[in-house]
C-alpha cells in the first residue's frame, strides 16, 4: 500500500471511529495575570507559559499606552515576532474610575474603539467592579446606558464590539442590552465571578448562548484551574452546546510560584479541550 493510500484509510478510520473536529477555541490570559498590566512583554511571558494570546489592557496613560499612537505597532510587533495574538483589549481603568461619573472615561472607550480598528481587534472587555459595580451603585445604570448607546454607535461602524462584564444577573445583562439596543454590546462572561454571586453558571450559560451576547469567556477560580469547586468540563459542554467560538482567557489564581501555576493552568485548559 503506498503511503498516500494508508494516509487516506487512517482518515477514514478516524471519521468512522468519530473522531471529534479540532477546536474552535484558542486560549489567551489577561496581562495582569502576567504581571504585566498594560505592557509589551506581555507576550513574551505569555508564549513561555504556554499561552496562544494575551488580553491586553488599554490604559489612557503610560509609557507603553495604546493611547500613544506610537505604540500601537510595538504591540503588534511583539505579537507578530512572539506568535502569540492579542485576544481581545481590557479598560481595566473603568473600575477606579467609572463609565458612569468619570468625565473623561467616554472618551477612552472611544479612543479603544480607533485603536481596535487600526490594530484590528474585535472587541473590548469594560468591567463594572469597585467603583463601577452596577449592583452596589444602581443610580449608575442611566447613565451608563445613555454612554454606551452613543459608544455602541462608534463601534457599529467599526465592527467591534463592547463586552460588559459586571456582577448582574444573566437577565439583567439582557435587559441592559436590550435598553442599548445594539448588536454591538455584549457580555464578557466570567464563571467564577457568577459562581460567587451563587448564580447557576450552567443556566445563564445557556441563556446568554442563546441570544449569541457571549463575546468571551474569563476561565476563573479561586485556585488553580480544575483545583476548585466549577466544573469546567461541564462549562465545556455548555460552551460546545451554545457554539461558542470566541476565545477562552485564563484570569485565575496562581498559588506558590506564580509562573508555574499559570503554565499549569494553560495546560489544564489545553487537555480540556484537546488542545
Amino acid at each position: 500500500m503506498s503511503i498516500a493510500a494508508g494516509s487516506l484509510l487512517l482518515a477514514d478510520t478516524a471519521m468512522l471511529l468519530g473522531a471529534e473536529e479540532k477546536t474552535p477555541w484558542k486560549i489567551g490570559i489577561c496581562d495582569w495575570d502576567l504581571r504585566a498590566t498594560g505592557r509589551i512583554n506581555s507576550f513574551t511571558v505569555a508564549k513561555e507559559l504556554g499561552f496562544e494570546g494575551v488580553q491586553v489592557s488599554y490604559q489612557p496613560e503610560g509609557t507603553d499606552s495604546l493611547a500613544n499612537k506610537a505604540n500601537r505597532p510595538k504591540f503588534l510587533a511583539a505579537a507578530k515576532d512572539t506568535n502569540v495574538e492579542i485576544a481581545s483589549f481590557c479598560i481595566g481603568t473603568l473600575n477606579e474610575r467609572p463609565l458612569a461619573t468619570t468625565p473623561a472615561a467616554e472618551g477612552w472607550v472611544a479612543d479603544c474603539l480607533d485603536a481596535m480598528e487600526e490594530m484590528k481587534i474585535d472587541r473590548v472587555l469594560m468591567p463594572f467592579f469597585g467603583n463601577g459595580d452596577m449592583t452596589e451603585h444602581k443610580d449608575h445604570l442611566p447613565q451608563i446606558i445613555e454612554k454606551f448607546k452613543r459608544l455602541a454607535a462608534i463601534a457599529e461602524k467599526k465592527k467591534k464590539v463592547l463586552a460588559i462584564e459586571s456582577y448582574l444577573s444573566a437577565e439583567d445583562h439582557v435587559k441592559m442590552i436590550d435598553a442599548v439596543g445594539s448588536d454591538a454590546v455584549k457580555v464578557y462572561y466570567d464563571v467564577r465571578n457568577s459562581k460567587n454571586k451563587n448564580y447557576d453558571i450552567f443556566r445563564e450559560l445557556e441563556l446568554l448562548g442563546s441570544k449569541k451576547l457571549i463575546s468571551e469567556i474569563h476561565f476563573k477560580d479561586n485556585s488553580r484551574l480544575g483545583d476548585g469547586d466549577i466544573d469546567f468540563a461541564k462549562v465545556k459542554a455548555v460552551l460546545e452546546k451554545i457554539e461558542f467560538k470566541g476565545w477562552i482567557v485564563v484570569e485565575s489564581s496562581a498559588p506558590g510560584d506564580w509562573k508555574e501555576s499559570q503554565a499549569a493552568n494553560a495546560q489544564f485548559v489545553k487537555k480540556l479541550i484537546g488542545k
